[in-house]
């Protein structure tokens, strides 16, 4: 366990760290967020034994963490900074042999069969066995990234303090460094500490989140506790909105231009296509919040293109870019557009005795009046047929709210009406 109590100081007069205290267990990952020179770093570097704290204390498994020797010290915690510059150009193998270091004796150093094992198994576990017999200097900086991890792995440490291991990493690579960091916290108990600019990483790996503003704790304790959006514009003096993570209950964060984003003027009557007995599709040169209500793929999207049909249909389709489409069996289609005022159109297909009805908007609507037009299009469908549906899309290219949406209401009504005859599928 890490014991941080009551700890300030910083560099010279200047105090940057002002009065922090918390505790970390084994097998915990805690995250330290916060703007730039609110702290995050020079925390780090008290916990890690580099910078001595003025006042407070900082305990590693009870002990004071100024008492360890430094060999004994490095053999319970390894630090894996941001970047790491290598003036020599060591092997891979070389490079995380250096993490052996700690456990070392004598004048010579010599390897040991327990230091080969160590080495050999957490080259494995990072995956750069591979390039065991390659120059560090010949790797991408994410390769580089994990061989550093292996290294600091290789010291057998119960603790591992990241200073933005991810700064400078593309996503794949980010992930993939991550995950073998959360897996150790997991198999082997590793209690991780680390820094994060990006709040949505820290939020999606770490178990707590220390949130730091002017030096002081801002709030610690879950992700989506801490993560709220007035504290987030608060302290880092911006304006964010949250989402939720498609599969997780971590919170997210969105992050607000100034400029308003303003509807753009779209052309939507050309997106419609037809394609006899296959299907149809509609598709625009611009991104449409789309709603659907299909029982396997439904909800919020956002896409180019939607489309829905045969099997045949989706194969000829597949390469194209941004496109949802729901799949329909085989067999006689016919189509109709309600198109009475430009700025709303009605696109449907009856097949097999289903309807498919689209609704494409030119001006704005939020998710949740899309909900709402959703289940008044429902009820007007089912006022007018008895008629089994495939499925309904509500789809418009922005998202802020309007005045309209009552109007859309109104107007809905008459124009389901006009698709249906048209479809030859009014049955009450």
């Amino acid at each position: 366990m890490i014991q941080v109590k009551g700890i300030r100081g910083g560099y010279g007069e200047k105090e940057i760290i002002r009065g922090i205290s918390l505790e970390v267990k084994q097998g915990e990952f805690l995250g330290i967020l916060g703007p730039n020179g609110s702290g995050k770093t020079t925390l780090l570097k008290m916990l890690a034994g580099v910078l001595a704290p003025e006042s407070g204390e900082v305990r590693l498994s009870g002990y004071l963490i100024q008492s360890y020797q430094p060999k004994v010290l490095a053999q319970k915690m390894a630090v894996l900074p941001q970047k790491t510059d290598q003036a020599f150009s060591f092997t891979v193998e070389e490079t995380v042999q250096f993490g052996r270091y700690p456990y070392q004796k004598g004048w010579l150093h010599s390897i040991t069969q327990e230091d080969e094992d160590v080495v050999n198994k957490v080259m494995e576990q990072t995956d750069v066995a591979k390039f065991k017999d390659q120059s560090i200097h010949d790797l991408s900086g994410g390769e580089q990234q994990r061989v550093y991890l292996a290294q600091a792995l290789a010291q057998q440490p119960e603790y591992l303090l990241l200073d933005e291991p991810t700064s400078f990493l593309d996503l794949a690579y980010q992930k993939e460094l991550l995950d073998l960091i959360k897996e150790e916290t997991t198999s082997s108990r590793l209690t991780v500490i680390g820094v994060f600019h990006d709040v949505n990483i820290a939020s999606l790996y770490c178990d707590r989140l220390l949130l730091l503003h002017e030096g002081k704790t801002e709030q610690l304790g879950q992700p989506h506790h801490v993560l709220t959006t007035e504290r987030i514009n608060r302290v880092y003096e911006t304006n964010v909105t949250p989402l939720q993570h498609p599969f997780r209950a971590n919170r997210q964060l969105m992050i607000e231009p100034a400029a308003s984003s303003k509807p753009s003027s779209v052309n939507i009557a050309g997106g419609w296509r037809t394609y006899g007995l296959e299907g149809m599709t509609f598709s625009i040169n611009q991104p449409l919040r789309i709603l659907s209500s299909h029982k396997k793929t439904g909800g919020f999207f956002w896409k180019r293109s939607i489309g829905t049909g045969t099997k045949t249909l989706y194969e000829q389709l597949e390469s194209t870019e941004d496109m949802v489409f729901f799949e329909q069996a085989n067999g006689l289609a016919q189509y109709a557009a309600e198109d009475g005022e430009d700025n709303m159109i009605l696109y449907g297909m009856l097949q097999q005795e289903k309807l498919t009805i689209w609704l494409i908007l030119k001006g704005s609507l939020s998710d949740g009046a899309s909900v709402q037009l959703m289940g008044q299009l429902v009820h007007i469908i089912k006022q007018e047929t008895s008629l089994s549906i495939h499925h309904f899309c509500i789809a418009a290219p922005n998202t802020q709210e309007t005045e309209e949406a009552d109007l859309l209401f109104e107007r809905l009504g008459q124009k389901v009406h006009r698709l249906l005859q048209t479809l030859n599928a009014v049955q009450k």
